[in-house]
């Protein structure tokens, strides 16, 4: 939030990828998210957007404003209230082979390269959060409010796809079939339904490869992506046990994949 504020006008040169998305894409879920302070920003780089891009100076006055610090420039940490806060400053662009972007205009700032999410840029979800009496507190002249553009639904589940698939984290995995199974749209299904249309919008730059191969790891209830969601929904206040809700892994990555060939 705090970032943001400094970022003024230019909040919409990022879509948020990461961070609270689960919360706002599942908030009837049977246990809250388990989540981190890291928050994933995606820039729009080589491509068309409606975002006004090209300028990324303001970036610099924003991350020192704000107390961060980075030893790599992409991932960048303040404190905030006694707690760590991380930015992750992402993107998605296949020309290029470094492991990190420039972002012009930027002295201090780049991006790291992320295979597969840049189909979160495409139609995001504007969500309006409200400035804590904490932020006011450090800026007393920011408003009440502050609108965020947020990967919706289908663009955060492949993103996070093929996060699964390239890092390798097990919260990667969670994560993806946290809001998978609880999303406010219906489920496995829905949740199908919504990448569809994902990718029918960003068919130049997507494809279902990554979201497929990731919903079948979870098709067998004994495998190590089912455990992982599992453990990690039980570790945060779930009273279902482990079987139970590795069957519901199982059956929700089947439901989707049904779903999702039948589109």
């Amino acid at each position: 939030m705090r970032f943001a504020l400094l970022a003024g006008d230019n909040v919409g040169e990022f879509v948020v990828i990461g961070g609270l998305n689960p919360d706002f894409l599942a908030p009837s879920a049977p246990t809250p998210h388990q989540g981190t302070t890291d928050v994933d920003l995606l820039f729009a780089l080589g491509f068309e957007t409606d975002t006004s891009g090209g300028d990324f100076s303001w970036l610099d006055e924003a991350l020192v404003q704000g107390g961060f610090s980075s030893s790599n420039r992409w991932r960048w940490d303040a404190i905030v209230d006694d707690a760590r806060v991380r930015l992750e400053f992402l993107c998605d662009v296949w020309d290029h082979t470094a492991d990190s972007v420039a972002l012009p205009g930027s002295r201090l700032a780049v991006a790291s390269k992320l295979a597969g999410p840049a189909p979160a840029l495409i139609n995001p979800v504007r969500r309006s959060l409200t400035v804590s009496d904490a932020v006011r507190r450090q800026l007393p002249a920011a408003p009440t409010t502050v609108s965020l553009r947020f990967a919706n639904l289908g663009g955060y589940l492949l993103a996070k796809a093929a996060a699964a698939r390239s890092r390798m984290l097990p919260k990667d995995k969670y994560d993806l079939m946290y809001v998978v199974l609880y999303n406010e749209l219906g489920g496995a299904r829905a949740a199908a339904y919504e990448v569809s249309r994902q990718l029918a919008v960003a068919s130049e730059f997507a494809t279902p490869d990554d979201i497929v191969a990731a919903m079948t790891k979870f098709t067998d209830p004994r495998g190590a992506w089912a455990g992982i969601f599992a453990d990690t929904m039980i570790a945060s206040g779930d009273a279902e046990s482990a079987e139970s809700l590795r069957t519901d892994a199982a059956f929700g990555a089947r439901a989707f994949l049904e779903a999702l060939n039948a589109v």
